[in-house]
Protein backbone atom coordinates (compact mmCIF):
# COMPACT_ATOMS: atom_id res chain seq x y z
CA UNK A 1 0.00 0.00 0.00
CA UNK A 2 2.90 2.35 0.77
CA UNK A 3 4.38 1.85 -2.72
CA UNK A 4 0.98 2.43 -4.30
CA UNK A 5 0.45 5.70 -2.43
CA UNK A 6 3.93 6.96 -3.27
CA UNK A 7 3.41 6.12 -6.94
CA UNK A 8 0.02 7.81 -6.91
CA UNK A 9 1.56 10.86 -5.25
CA UNK A 10 4.24 11.21 -7.91
CA UNK A 11 1.65 10.71 -10.65
CA UNK A 12 -0.58 13.42 -9.16
CA UNK A 13 2.34 15.84 -8.96
CA UNK A 14 3.29 15.18 -12.56
CA UNK A 15 -0.30 15.38 -13.84
CA UNK A 16 -0.91 18.64 -11.97
CA UNK A 17 2.10 20.29 -13.57
CA UNK A 18 1.26 18.84 -16.99
CA UNK A 19 -2.35 20.04 -16.68
CA UNK A 20 -1.20 23.53 -15.77
CA UNK A 21 1.16 23.59 -18.75
CA UNK A 22 -1.57 22.35 -21.10
CA UNK A 23 -4.09 24.92 -19.87
CA UNK A 24 -1.52 27.70 -20.19
CA UNK A 25 -0.91 26.72 -23.80
CA UNK A 26 -4.68 26.69 -24.31
CA UNK A 27 -5.03 30.21 -22.90
CA UNK A 28 -2.21 31.53 -25.08
CA UNK A 29 -3.58 29.91 -28.23
CA UNK A 30 -7.26 30.77 -27.73
CA UNK A 31 -7.68 32.65 -31.01
CA UNK A 32 -11.50 32.54 -30.90
CA UNK A 33 -11.56 34.50 -27.66
CA UNK A 34 -8.98 37.04 -28.75
CA UNK A 35 -10.71 37.61 -32.11
CA UNK A 36 -14.05 38.09 -30.35
CA UNK A 37 -12.47 40.52 -27.89
CA UNK A 38 -10.98 42.55 -30.76
CA UNK A 39 -14.35 42.65 -32.51
CA UNK A 40 -16.07 43.75 -29.29
CA UNK A 41 -13.48 46.47 -28.87
CA UNK A 42 -14.03 47.71 -32.40
CA UNK A 43 -17.85 47.52 -32.38
CA UNK A 44 -18.98 47.60 -28.72
CA UNK A 45 -22.74 47.85 -29.37
CA UNK A 46 -23.05 45.10 -31.97
CA UNK A 47 -25.20 42.20 -30.77
CA UNK A 48 -23.47 39.65 -33.01
CA UNK A 49 -20.00 40.42 -31.65
CA UNK A 50 -21.31 40.57 -28.08
CA UNK A 51 -22.83 37.11 -28.49
CA UNK A 52 -19.65 35.74 -30.03
CA UNK A 53 -17.63 37.12 -27.13
CA UNK A 54 -20.03 35.71 -24.53
CA UNK A 55 -19.79 32.28 -26.20
CA UNK A 56 -15.98 32.29 -26.18
CA UNK A 57 -15.56 33.70 -22.67
CA UNK A 58 -16.45 30.63 -20.51
CA UNK A 59 -13.91 28.38 -22.24
CA UNK A 60 -11.20 30.99 -21.84
CA UNK A 61 -12.01 31.55 -18.16
CA UNK A 62 -12.01 27.80 -17.43
CA UNK A 63 -8.65 27.41 -19.14
CA UNK A 64 -7.31 30.31 -17.07
CA UNK A 65 -8.61 28.73 -13.86
CA UNK A 66 -7.06 25.41 -14.85
CA UNK A 67 -3.73 27.07 -15.57
CA UNK A 68 -3.62 28.63 -12.12
CA UNK A 69 -5.19 25.82 -10.08
CA UNK A 70 -4.07 22.45 -11.44
CA UNK A 71 -0.37 22.67 -10.48
CA UNK A 72 -0.94 23.66 -6.83
CA UNK A 73 -3.78 21.17 -6.39
CA UNK A 74 -1.74 18.36 -7.98
CA UNK A 75 1.30 19.16 -5.85
CA UNK A 76 -0.71 19.38 -2.63
CA UNK A 77 -2.63 16.15 -3.18
CA UNK A 78 0.49 14.38 -4.44
CA UNK A 79 2.45 15.49 -1.40
CA UNK A 80 -0.29 14.19 0.89
CA UNK A 81 -0.21 10.79 -0.82
CA UNK A 82 3.61 10.65 -0.70
CA UNK A 83 3.57 11.57 3.00
CA UNK A 84 0.97 8.94 3.88
CA UNK A 85 2.87 6.36 1.85
CA UNK A 86 6.09 7.20 3.66
CA UNK A 87 4.40 6.92 7.05
CA UNK A 88 2.90 3.55 6.11
CA UNK A 89 6.29 2.37 4.89
CA UNK A 90 7.89 3.27 8.22
CA UNK A 91 5.11 1.58 10.15
CA UNK A 92 5.52 -1.68 8.21
CA UNK A 93 9.29 -1.73 8.75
Amino acid sequence: MAQYLRGLGFALCFLGIAGSFWCTLGVIGDEVYYDAAKAMEKYPGNVLYTTEFKMAEPRHMLLTAGAFASAPIGLILGSICIGIGTLLGRRDA
